[in-house]
């Protein structure tokens, strides 16, 4: 099955978002509500409202910079940022010191990291991102040997605070120790996988979305979530991010308990794919209203590509490379906007259910990852340049 007509599409639609972003300078979607977008300012960063709410702040505007370079993979060129970009990135760039969040990997890999992996931006222009990659990993725990998720490190409520999606961060870490040759920022980052690997998931392949460790010694606390329907349920995007982020580990560093990882929160995921290919937000709710998150679809999606190119069966591979685009293909058909009346790319997307905000609705990062799914699906990308190294896993068969 072709994928170029969606692929197509998608440009269409990127180029129609970074026009947009020359209207709103300094503001960058959220996530959508009544099909258009709500924009965030790039100073709203991470912390507590009051003792009961955790704002997470603005960590979605390098997707629309990521999008903008995606968009530009058929120009076989490599192109000067447009003047919104540019101001995009010169925005960005402000939170590289934030030592508030996990999420500058959200914020600096699909804005910088890939804006120089593509060829767009020159080693000097990169800077901001090596910063952030040693803030974030700044906020290891040796103890437990887990990146901090929420908060500022010397804050009580969130200091041993661990989540799924900090797997998603870590691209930024695996293409920073690369650039500077900084063995202690990759060795991070596979710490915390193998964590990760040890410590998110039960018995069935689901994972759990929050876990709180005790900051002083490493014991695990309590194991739970913020985003989905209970303790007890599987957030679908919390899935997908473990998908993506232990396939793109398992790539950069070749460990198998990080492959194994992606591969049973893949079958977990698989199994529970809808006919038409939007899972809902989270996989215990059953209700037949349940809110549609084509963003975790699209993050599942591109993990399934990223695991079949460096998992060592050559059924695996072949098998996850079909189903990612068997699932592509039904996302474009039932998410994809085709209509003037919504922003965004892919919609029936839902940013947080529990707390009423972007449901059903577009999110930059639901179209990000979409985009960057397609790009691999098409060729038009390859995986091992998104890898730490180019270098495929040890036992891969030829």
């Amino acid at each position: 099955m072709s994928l170029e007509n969606a692929w197509e599409k998608f440009v269409e639609l990127a180029k129609e978002e970074e026009h947009q972003l020359e209207r709103t300078p300094g503001r960058y979607p959220h996530y959508s509500v009544d099909g258009r977008w709500h924009r965030a300012a790039i100073d709203e960063t991470s912390g507590w409202v009051d003792e009961s709410f955790y704002d997470h702040g603005n960590w979605t505007a390098g997707f629309s910079v990521g999008n903008a370079w995606l968009r530009r993979l058929d120009s076989g060129a490599k192109s000067q940022p447009s003047p919104a970009i540019r101001n995009a990135l010169g925005d960005v760039s402000k939170r590289a010191a934030d030592e508030t969040t996990h999420d500058l990997g959200f914020l600096f890999y699909p804005s910088f990291s890939l804006g120089q992996i593509l060829g767009h931006l020159n080693a000097s222009e990169v800077e901001p991102a090596l910063t952030a990659a040693n803030v974030l990993a700044g906020r290891f725990n040796e103890a437990g040997e887990f990146i901090q998720a929420f908060g500022a490190r010397t804050d009580p409520r969130s200091a041993g605070t661990s989540t799924i999606d900090t797997m998603m961060n870590l691209p930024l870490l695996w293409w920073a120790a690369r650039q500077t040759g900084d063995d202690g920022l990759f060795d991070i980052a596979h710490r915390h996988s193998i964590t990760s690997a040890s410590r998110y998931f039960r018995e069935d392949g689901s994972t759990f979305h929050l876990i709180r460790f005790d900051p002083e010694t490493g014991e695990l606390l309590e194991r739970g979530t913020f985003q989905g329907a209970s303790a007890g349920s599987c957030w679908s995007r919390g899935q997908a991010w473990a998908i993506a982020g232990f396939a793109w580990a398992f790539g950069a560093v070749g460990d198998e308990r990080l492959g194994d990882a992606a591969e049973r929160a893949w079958r977990y995921f698989e199994a529970r794919i809808p006919a038409d290919g939007v899972v809902p937000w989270d996989f215990g709710d059953t209700s037949p209203d349940a809110v549609p998150d084509a963003s975790a679809s699209a993050a599942a999606a591109l993990g399934s590509l990223l695991l079949a190119e460096s998992h060592p069966s050559r059924e695996i591979r072949e098998g996850c490379r079909s189903a990612a685009v068997d699932l592509l293909a039904k996302l474009d058909a039932n998410a994809v906007r085709r209509d003037d009346k919504n922003e965004g790319i892919l919609l029936r997307s839902c940013y947080s259910k529990p707390h009423n905000l972007g449901v059903r609705g577009a999110t930059p990062y639901g179209d990000f990852y979409y985009g960057l799914a397609l790009a691999l699906a098409t060729g038009r990308l390859r995986a091992a340049d998104l890898f730490a190294t180019s270098v495929p896993a040890k036992g891969v068969e030829a």
